[in-house]
């Protein structure tokens, strides 16, 4: 039995041994530039450039020219250097927020059911949304706070809010959202005007729902005839992001919105 012992400590120590030599001599050396790269990176890993890691990034940056303009995360210096690094030029970007499209706060919603269940938007949203009359708006119950790897995101009043100076665009509340509410739209002028509410809702259910909600009333369209600020389609005001070089004009019809649906981000 000691004979037996003694032969397969034996045999450990010569596998160890031949796994030790195998490992450096088959190593596969990493490009430096890939961690070169890497140490720039924030290395928070919020996966909003598409990519698994920070350190994954890094490596398709090097082997396969991936983006470098996909990390939001960075600084503008930093990205000037990952840029330089790499031999390219940044070509224009516009900063891109998230936006809460929904304006209902617990007073402005009808509530049918009292809900007992686990206090998540997922498992809410699966319990005939949580009680809550409007099957489009805000669950309130916080995904997107938990998520939010920049502590951007809080509930306030049962409506999310996103911290605009902190937001990256990262992209990780909408994945969390279930009903599909925040959504990443590019800041293209100096002030970004949206319509915080996501019901196709007819003009009476939304009325009987939400009093916070889009009533489809077309003032923001008739405002504006030619401009093309906002169209109304399916009961829903949306605006043309790529269109907001008038704030001016767009604060005024702002301001005459009759649920003042119309926000400024």
């Amino acid at each position: 039995m000691v004979l037996s012992v003694s032969s397969m400590a034996v045999l450990a120590v010569f596998f160890a041994g031949v796994l030790a030599f195998a490992d450096k001599k088959l190593k596969v050396k990493e490009n430096p530039k890939i961690e070169e790269i890497n140490n720039l990176l924030p290395g928070i890993n919020c996966g909003a450039c598409g990519f698994l890691s920070c350190h994954d990034f890094a490596e398709h940056i090097v082997t396969e020219g991936a983006d470098i303009g996909k990390c939001r995360v960075v600084s503008e210096e930093t990205r000037e250097k990952l840029f330089e690094m790499m031999g390219e030029k940044e070509t224009e970007r516009y900063p891109k927020l998230a936006l809460i499209h929904c304006a209902a706060r617990i007073e402005n919603k009808k509530i049918e059911a009292d809900y007992k269940g686990v206090k998540t938007c997922s498992g809410a949203n699966l319990v005939f949304g949580g009680g809550m009359a409007c099957k489009y708006g805000c669950l309130g119950l916080g995904d997107c706070v938990r998520v939010c790897p920049f502590d951007a995101i809080c509930v306030e009043e049962g409506l999310a809010k996103v911290d605009l100076e902190k937001c990256t665009g990262c992209g990780k509340c909408i994945s969390a959202c279930p009903r599909g509410i925040i959504k990443l739209e590019e800041k293209r002028y100096e002030k970004l005007f949206y319509v915080a509410c996501s019901s196709f809702d007819t003009v009476i259910r939304t009325r009987e729902v939400c009093s916070a909600g889009c009533i489809a009333c077309g003032i923001c369209v008739k405002l504006d005839p030619e401009g093309g600020y906002f169209e109304v389609k399916n009961n829903l005001s949306k605006p043309d992001y790529a269109k907001q070089d008038n704030p001016e004009k767009i604060e005024t019809i702002k301001e005459k919105c009759p649920t003042k649906v119309i926000k400024e981000g």
